[in-house]
């Protein structure tokens, strides 16, 4: 790996450059940064939410899906907010957002995205893991230093997108090369100033270079795995562009045996994938 040409200080500058990235409207600003302050109130939270009535909304809907499974009905964003955590709310926040600018600026990494989500749940039950909404959430938001990326650090993009043409490699390595860091480091430094839990940050930070003796590395291995079998099963891209290789020790800590993984392949390709809730 080459000397680094981008770092987390360059980017914590970018994004309180122009507060946070643009992607995220005004509400999520607050929201992010109430979560930042330890005098915020419930009530501050709930205030906040209900300026956008669209989210408030997604909340509700969420809140009363059969993922949640929450014996009453739930009608006000206060009583969401107290059964599902402020962190819940926020990546609900975040996912949602952050996937309708992708629908309106960049096709491919949207649907990949929304792929990757739905793959990462899917996993996620096999794999018999708790919090599958928040694992498809961590999908959908794995690829978001592209965005930062693309939008603060222009010709670097531009630059290593051609590395990758000129060189046929997958885009991360291309990244590497050139910038001594890849997006998903990006992504990670990008939601631990957001003040994302650890096991998020980590999961989307270490997509690319999965490592089993980490904290949360079976977290990490189904955002790892998702991500590929997305690129693989609805390959959309240049022919020259690469599908990176899965780590076996991500497979292994997942408790898939190779003809178990080669069936949810299976599966997987034949999916017509119902949209996301967000």
């Amino acid at each position: 790996m080459k000397n680094t040409v981008i770092d987390k200080e360059a980017v914590n500058k970018a994004l309180s450059s122009r507060k946070l990235h643009p992607s995220v409207p005004e509400i999520i600003v607050e929201i992010i940064n109430l979560t930042r302050s330890p005098y915020t109130t419930i009530h501050d939270f709930v205030k906040v939410i209900e300026k956008d009535p669209e989210l408030a909304s997604r909340i509700l809907q969420i809140a009363n899906s059969g993922f949640y499974s929450f014996k009453r009905k739930i009608n006000s964003i206060s009583h969401a907010v107290t059964l599902m955590g402020w962190n819940t709310i926020k990546m609900i926040s975040l996912g949602s957002t952050i996937l309708k600018r992708m629908s309106e600026c960049d096709k491919r990494l949207y649907s990949h995205s929304l792929r990757t989500a739905h793959i990462a749940r899917f996993l996620a039950v096999e794999a018999d893991f708790y919090k599958i909404e928040e694992i498809a959430i961590v999908g959908l938001l794995h690829d978001l230093g592209s965005i930062i990326l693309e939008e603060y650090f222009h010709v670097l993009f531009l630059k290593t997108r051609q590395y990758a043409l000129d060189h046929g490699v997958p885009t991360y390595i291309a990244e590497r090369e050139l910038l001594g860091i890849d997006h998903a480091d990006v992504g990670g430094w990008t939601l631990e100033e957001w003040k994302l839990p650890e096991n998020i940050i980590e999961s989307v930070a270490r997509h690319h270079s999965f490592e089993q003796d980490t904290y949360h590395a079976r977290k990490t291995a189904v955002i790892h795995v998702a991500d590929i079998l997305a690129f693989a099963v609805d390959y959309g891209g240049p022919s020259w562009e690469k599908v990176s290789e899965m780590s076996p020790s991500a497979v292994t800590i997942l408790g898939f045996s190779d003809i178990e993984l080669k069936d949810m392949i299976l599966s997987i390709m034949k999916m017509k994938l119902p949209p996301l809730i967000l």
